[in-house]
Parts: structure tokens; sequence; C-alpha cells
């Protein structure tokens, strides 16, 4: 995407002029004083219009630590001062404080005024609609649910491993493969894995399609269902022509109860078969292999020799590290 004709804008994240950038993309177009992206921009620029009805800078923000708001993985960019201003807690995989959007046991339900997720729920194993059904039952009634993903406006989402069950990575000559003994037992092994944040990093599972990712959002449980989809030359956020993942925010309805988790996708006519040939920039589709390379793997994993990186989004916040240069 080539950068705007404006020459700056007002950063909402540290209320700072900044001037524009080459890489005004999704993750570029960063703030030359925060290092904010266009994606934190886009953020913040919704929850302002949630909390306050209004774009003002996260730097303006009213402080109230009556609001409780729930951070999974959020980027130090915006968390630091949401943590001055809220009754703020960023939650993590991997380190403490500890939580798994797939499961929230031991959790207070009905309990957050506000939950973001920005670019966390593609790295989930499936059934895919486990951890909205869960940011539902977190949320009070009327709380909202701020979230990113990468998506597109195909019609179907490309699940890369739809029957994700017992699964280890392994590494041989030729790079990392997926092994995955699957319900009915049978084993498959997968190579040309993609990786947020490099070679075993953050594993992604899928690449949503919008009207899939809305469906499972509205039968979760939530209402007023928003797409930020518009450019916002005030604060440099150019996005209207990268054609689908946009800030979503979405309303928990304390009137319905949201759909049933179930250990299969309910949601399994929105994938794409395996066998289907995906033409799109964001979709790099594993490969089921067969062969010596695969049996080898296959033994790697039963003896135990496992590479262990990726649970998932284990390491989301180790990718935002490296991403941002902390």
């Amino acid at each position: 995407m080539s950068a705007p004709e404006y020459k700056q804008y007002t950063c909402n994240l540290c209320g700072e002029n900044s001037v524009v950038v080459d890489d005004f993309h999704r993750e570029g177009g960063a703030c030359q004083h925060c290092g904010a992206n266009i994606r934190f921009r886009a953020l913040m620029f919704a929850l302002s219009h949630h909390l306050y009805g209004q774009p003002i800078a996260l730097t303006n923000f009213t402080p109230d630590q009556n609001l409780k708001v729930m951070g999974l993985s959020d980027a130090p960019h915006y968390a630091d001062r949401l943590a001055s201003l809220f009754n703020y807690t960023n939650f993590f995989y991997h380190t403490k404080p500890f939580l798994d959007i797939c499961n929230i046991e031991g959790m207070a339900l009905d309990s957050y005024d506000v939950l973001i997720s920005s670019d966390v729920y593609e790295h989930v194993p499936p059934p895919r609609h486990v951890a909205f059904v869960n940011t539902h039952h977190l949320l009070k009634p009327g709380g909202l649910m701020l979230l990113t993903v990468p998506y597109t406006m195909l019609s179907k989402t490309a699940e890369h491993f739809p029957h994700l069950n017992q699964f280890g990575v392994v590494r041989d000559q030729q790079g990392m493969l997926l092994v995955n003994r699957r319900r009915d037992q049978h084993i498959e092994v997968f190579d040309r894995l993609t990786w947020h944040g490099g070679e075993g990093s953050t594993l992604e599972m899928r690449v949503y399609a919008e009207a899939d990712l809305i469906q499972i959002i509205a039968d979760a449980g939530f209402k007023d269902i928003k797409i930020w989809h518009l450019d916002e030359s005030e604060f440099g956020i150019l996005q209207a022509q990268q054609g689908g993942s946009f800030v979503i925010s979405a309303i928990k309805d304390g009137d319905r109860t949201p759909a049933a988790i179930t250990p299969y996708d309910p949601y399994v006519e929105n994938i794409y078969s395996e066998e289907a040939e995906v033409d799109h920039f964001l979709i790099n589709r594993p490969v089921r292999i067969t062969g010596e390379r695969a049996e080898n793997a296959i033994l790697q994993w039963q003896n135990g020799k496992v590479t262990k990186a990726p649970s998932l989004w284990s390491k989301i916040l180790r990718y935002l590290q490296r991403k941002l240069g902390k």
C-alpha cells in the first residue's frame, strides 16, 4: 500500500505529530515518536469512540479504576498507558499473568468491561468458536470486545489444520513439520507452515473470511458488531484499501445465551476444503506430505524429539517484541 498524500498526522496513542513514512500498511506506518503502527492506532481509535463517543488521543483518556479491562498479549505501545488509566490486566499464554482463552476455568465470569485481542485468535487451536464463546463469558453484559485478526473478503476461511488434535512440531534438514494425530487416529504431516514472527515462533492456524468471522461473533452472543474500515487521515489511519483485517468491535448481549462449546467445528461449511485452490496474498496454505520424509517426522514425534516451540500463540509476546524491536 502506498503512502497517503498528506505529509503528517497526529498519533492518537502519544498525541504527537508524526511524519508519513513509506511503509503505510497495516503493520507499518509507525509513529516516529512512540512506534505505534496503523493497526494500533485503528484499535485505539475504536476504543476512544466506545468510551467517549469521539476520537481522542490515548494520552487524553480519563482515568477510571472502576473500568475493568483485559488485554490478550497487548502491545506495550498502548498496554502500558491502559494500565495507568484503568483496572487493566494484560494476560499471556506463556508467562504471568496466565490466561488460555480456550480454557477459562478459574476465571471470574461476567466481570470485564472491555476485552482487547489484537492478532491473537488466528493462532488459537480449532475449533475456533471456543475463543469467542469464552470471550462472551468473561465480559459483563454490555461489555466490549475489541478485536483484530488478519482476514480476507473471500467467501470462506482457510483453516490450515481442521483436524488438529494431538500434535507437535519437528525439524529435519529441510525445515519444520507439523505432525498431528487426528481423533480418528490417522496421523498426518504438514510442510510449508506459516509462522508469525519467524520460523518456530507463533504458528498461524487460519486466515479468516470476514463473513465467517462475523457469524461466529454473532453466534457467540454479541450484538452491535461494527467493522472500522474507514481511513482517518487526522490520525494517520490508512486502511480502506487493505481489503480486510479491519478492527471489529462488538457488545456482549446479556439477554442471549452464546452458542455451546463443542469439540467439533460447527462452521465447517464456512471452511475451504483441503483440495480447494485459494489465491490470496494473505493465504499460504500448508501442504500435507507423505513418503519417507513424513515417516521420519512421525518417528521423531513419537520418540519425543519435538521442537519445543509453538503452543500456537504461546509466543505472541516474543513475536511482538521482535517485530517492534524491543
